[in-house]
């Protein structure tokens, strides 16, 4: 029986061996997710993302106990920092998660970011698809946490939690145009901070200036650690997926995102393919050298790189 069966039937041995063919990139990960793709798109995709420190694993285990407690199956994708020895995850979130690992309907999987653009591997995705065919109903993605980078997790996910703690206070100005743009619900971790609701009360102002028609996105205060707000949060998350699939604005939404993510793949197909021709290239290695020694321009260079590849 090959494996997107045993995927099917909730194996989760089986899911947890694709999601490791995928990540090694081979066609024949990339086959078996062909045969699941069918069963997708019915599950809650979230994505947490933040600033470093802001909490974000702490968040994502009491969320996942939190919507076991209500019967949901539930997956997460931890994207761990690539160990610089062999690009593997170096499962900094998986042993934060540790109280959530025993809960019943929890599937718990760390992948390394291998500098996919973005912070997220580039095999989440894929993993994402297989959660699905095992049967979770919520699929959360935590990322790497490398601030503004974050944007690719936009395109993959449904409903995206900006998670930002009160002493970044001051670096908030910096990340007005990137995390706080791409967040459909704010949460301020460490409520108990004095300026937890000064830091709250700004954002919302500047989310308030800056709304595009359709979701208002809501900016709450939580506790992670004690599980504090947790319940509103729940509610926000499940706010906002019924407005994408009741709204015509959140379908279309769901729709630019689809296309959005099609094009990140492409675009980084298209990169290493670029690489695999380029390795061992002599006429590539002919205009680096020539770059390199000034006789022509960064822009030629690529030009006649791009020659080689019939573009």
């Amino acid at each position: 029986m090959d494996l997107a069966k045993k995927v099917l039937q909730g194996d989760e041995k089986s899911a947890a061996r694709l999601i490791s063919m995928i990540e090694d990139g081979g066609d024949e990960g990339h086959r078996e997710i062909s045969l699941l793709f069918s069963h997708t798109g019915k599950a809650h995709i979230i994505g947490v993302t933040g600033t470093p420190g802001a909490g974000k694993s702490t968040l994502i285990s009491k969320l996942a106990v939190n919507f076991a407690d209500k019967g949901k199956k539930v997956g997460i994708i931890a994207v761990d920092p690539t160990s610089p020895k062999d690009n593997g995850a170096l499962l900094g979130d998986r042993l934060r998660m540790r109280d959530v690992e025993e809960t019943k309907g929890v599937f718990i999987r760390s992948m390394a970011s291998r500098g996919y653009p973005g912070g997220i591997a580039k095999a989440s995705a894929g993993a994402v698809y297989v959660l699905e065919a095992l049967g979770k109903e919520i699929i959360m993605v935590e990322t790497v946490g490398a601030g503004q980078t974050e944007m690719q997790i936009y395109s993959l996910c449904n409903t995206i939690i900006t998670i930002l703690a009160p002493d970044y206070g001051d670096e908030i100005q910096l990340m007005k145009a990137g995390l706080l743009e791409i967040g459909d619900i704010v949460a301020i971790n460490k409520a108990d901070n004095v300026r937890a609701e000064d830091i709250s009360a700004e954002i919302a102002v500047y989310i308030g200036k800056n709304k595009s028609k359709g979701w208002e996105t809501p900016v709450l205060t939580v506790q992670a650690k004690e599980g504090g707000g947790i319940e509103k949060l729940v509610e926000a998350v499940n706010e906002h997926f019924v407005y994408l699939n009741k709204n015509t604005c959140g379908k279309d939404i769901k729709k630019e995102k689809l296309k959005t993510f099609m094009f990140a793949l492409l675009k980084e197909e298209l990169w290493n393919r670029a690489l695999n021709t380029w390795a061992g290239n002599k006429r590539f290695d002919s205009i680096v050298k020539k770059l390199q020694k000034g006789e022509i321009d960064p822009y030629a260079a690529v030009r006649k790189a791009l020659e080689i590849n019939g573009l």
